[in-house]
């Protein structure tokens, strides 16, 4: 058996649910217990595979290794969540597998049960309620649909462990789950996340970085001083346009009241947005695979914690007929997209971001991706984020070039045509600089709120009006599009971090006469190797 297959065998037997995910169906109600014994040994075949393995596969077994060292208190409600909700999504109810799940579930819960006599930071608190919360309503929505006794005395067991799990592991009482409830608790209680021992390894075994914690602090803050002056002037045309002062807030309701976007109608603008923009991308971003499979839902209760905005997941990527779920967040607790310029920014970055991304690598546009670049790791987070961050400002010299020139064919004119039937485009381009160029300011926020709070060089409060007096957004907004984020040590800088090293490597490749579209399919078509041996390949693809 060569290394590939031993590592692929090794990932299935670990992650099983996401191998049912990928399509592989002889998975199906499958959990990997992480009892001691199987941890040490999981360990032991790690290091084991690590002495014949070659650079991918090595970054690869890297990413395991992390996983099965890092223990807090949301990892294993989460985990219930996840399992049970690729099971609901990939072949909705089947109660053979539903019950497997649930039994092995209990089992899965006991053996991690010396969590408990830990106490943990309020913020790792905070996120074990609100993943056992999730996992719960999920429970309950996939038991209402369950018709065997057994199956739901089963869930019912699993809901109740999980509900002690929470009892032990979250002494904070949360109801609303948002800003106003959760803020005033971290103002109160925030010390520190408990993870400055363990940070750099983290973020080096499961994003590849290239940057030390230091250096990408430092980065980031360079890009907020760096584009902040130009948000100003966005800020201050778009006062004068409303009549309103020019501050974040201000412009935000602005936006809300002649752009508004209802919650109700979100879906359908969506649908004609995206419909509007595809031929666009592909004419002009990047090649779309024809086997592009995109389904837009609204986000479920039970994720709206987890994902404020919006947000997207694979499914069947081991198959010949992978798809992807665009979640679209519609509940006003979060921060679902209010406006038009929102609706066009939010879909640019997931589907001709994210799912153009990982469907066009899955389907082999160009060549055919390693087994281990394509199967899911964290790898494959700061290569795809860095993709969707750098697509939207791709998108902005798009809409000004439309707006300036005018449009040229029939795909522009279409465009044009949908944004007008609910605003001008001169107002919708202006809107979406702004809205564009916030998320900007958040993704370097985020990268900030990082490396600050892992190393504990500041609190979340702290950061919070670190952030604020720096940047001009509001603290809801900067809480919504931080503070999740930091259950996974090492996640946020991923969009900022690579999608500005991207940008530097297309100029590049453009100087040499690299067209941009030529360029973001190649990146967007090769999978997702470790952050370092992928930009080894751009750099080797376009002689850069």
């Amino acid at each position: 058996m060569n290394i590939e297959k031993e590592v692929f065998a090794l990932w299935k037997e670990l992650y099983p649910e996401s191998a049912f995910g990928s399509g592989l169906k002889a998975y199906a109600g499958q959990l990997w217990s992480p009892t001691h014994t199987n941890v040490k040994r999981a360990l032991a075949r790690v290091a084991h595979l690590e002495k014949k393995a070659d650079p991918v596969a090595k970054k690869f077994l890297a990413t395991i290794r992390r996983d099965l060292l890092f223990d807090e208190p949301q990892h294993a409600p989460g985990a219930l969540l996840s399992v049970f909700f690729t099971h609901l999504i990939v072949e909705g109810i089947d109660e053979k597998h539903l019950l497997s799940l649930a039994e092995q579930s209990l089992n899965f819960l006991g053996v991690q049960e010396d969590l408990w006599n830990k106490k943990w930071p309020v913020e790792l608190q905070i996120f074990s309620a609100q993943e056992c919360d999730g996992a719960n309503s999920l429970i309950n929505t996939i038991k209402e649909k369950c018709r065997k006794k057994e199956t739901k005395e089963a869930l019912t067991a699993v809901q109740k462990r999980i509900g002690v799990w929470k009892s032990k592991t979250a002494h904070v009482t949360l109801k609303r789950n948002d800003f106003t409830e959760t803020y005033p608790i971290l103002k109160k209680k925030s010390t520190g996340l408990g993870r400055k021992k363990i940070y750099r390894a983290t973020v080096r075994d499961c994003y590849d970085y290239l940057e030390t914690p230091e250096e990408i602090e430092q980065l980031a803050i360079s890009w907020i001083n760096k584009e902040l002056p130009g948000f100003k002037k966005i800020l201050l045309k778009l006062s004068k346009r409303y009549s309103c002062k020019p501050t974040v807030e201000e412009i935000d309701k602005a936006l809300d009241t002649h752009q508004k976007v209802s919650p109700k109608k979100l879906l359908k603008i969506i649908a004609g947005i995206r419909k509007a923009l595809r031929p666009l991308a592909n004419a002009e971003w990047v090649r779309i695979t024809p086997k592009y499979d995109v389904r837009v839902i609204e986000t479920p209760d039970y994720l709206v914690p987890f994902l404020p905005t919006a947000a997207m997941q694979t499914f069947n990527s081991l198959t010949k007929k992978p798809f992807c779920l665009f979640f679209a967040t519609a509940d006003p607790k979060a921060s679902p997209s209010s406006s038009l310029p929102d609706v066009a920014q939010t879909t640019i970055h997931e589907e001709y971001g994210h799912c153009v991304n990982f469907l066009n690598s899955y389907t082999g546009v160009i060549g055919k991706p390693r087994l281990l670049e394509i199967i899911g790791s964290s790898l494959d987070t700061p290569i795809t984020e860095g993709i969707s961050f750098f697509r939207e400002l791709e998108s902005l010299r798009t809409f000004d070039r439309l707006l300036h020139r005018g449009a040229h064919n029939a795909v522009e004119r279409r465009v044009i045509r949908e944004i007008e039937k609910y605003v001008q485009f001169d107002e919708f381009v202006e809107g979406i600089f702004f809205v564009v160029m916030q998320w900007r300011m958040v993704r370097f926020l985020r990268a900030v709120s990082d490396v600050r709070l892992n190393l504990e060089k500041q609190t979340f409060p702290e950061f919070i009006e670190w952030a604020h007096k720096k940047t001009g957004l509001s603290k809801k907004l900067i809480f919504d599009q931080t503070f999740h984020f930091q259950e996974n040590p090492g996640y946020a800088p991923c969009y900022s971090v690579f999608g500005q090293r991207l940008r530097e490597m297309q100029k590049e490749a453009m100087k040499k006469g690299i067209s941009q579209k030529e360029f973001n399919t190649f990146v967007a078509s090769i999978g997702f190797p470790a952050r370092s041996i992928f930009e080894k390949r751009i750099r080797h693809q376009f002689r850069i």
